[in-house]
């Protein structure tokens, strides 16, 4: 039976939710694809015992101070390794990896190789730092660096603090190891 041409028929709720919960749909595909696209490939760990993975900031003490802070993934040892660094959400900002023939640095579409693993340190953190002895920091062992102080009393904690005075503008370093 049909109904009368004057009866009025209701708004059709039932079409104005499959149209939101398709909508709804979408966006969570989007959202899922845009996340599935931004995730970056982590380090296979070679030896654990030269696997670090934490986040650091390194605080260049220049008018006006420069600050960078990245979760990073490192593996190697002075000599050769390579290192991730990574945004909040896991993306890639920086790639470096180093042989005793060189380093090379990857950010974004910029690639950028240099003879001095030290040099091309500095290019991405604006401060050289101590690579030798970080590496040794890093497992929890003292090492000297000409103007460094390291504190790694709370190594234990995953925790390490180096504060270089000399020469100037110094520069703070603070690592959180992943536990």
């Amino acid at each position: 039976m049909r109904p009368s041409a004057d009866a009025k028929t209701p708004p059709q709720k039932g079409k104005r939710r499959v149209l939101a919960l398709s909508m709804s749909m979408s966006m969570s595909m989007a959202i899922a694809l845009l996340v599935a696209g931004c995730a970056t490939p982590r380090l296979s760990p070679v030896d654990t015992n030269a696997y670090w993975s934490g986040r650091m900031a390194i605080q260049v003490l220049k008018d006006p101070p420069e600050s960078l802070s990245a979760g990073f993934e490192l593996q190697g040892s002075a000599q050769a390794g390579e290192m991730v660094l990574l945004s909040p959400i896991g993306t890639t900002l920086a790639r470096l990896d180093w042989t005793p023939q060189g380093a090379h640095l990857a950010q974004g579409q910029q690639q950028v190789s240099s003879p001095s693993l030290q040099k091309l340190g500095a290019r991405l953190t604006g401060t050289e730092l101590p690579i030798a002895a970080l590496f040794e920091w890093l497992a929890g062992r003292p090492a000297e660096a000409p103007g460094w102080q390291v504190d790694l009393s709370s190594h234990a904690q995953g925790r390490i603090s180096a504060e270089r005075r000399e020469p100037s503008p110094g520069a703070v370093l603070r690592i959180a190891l992943d536990r």
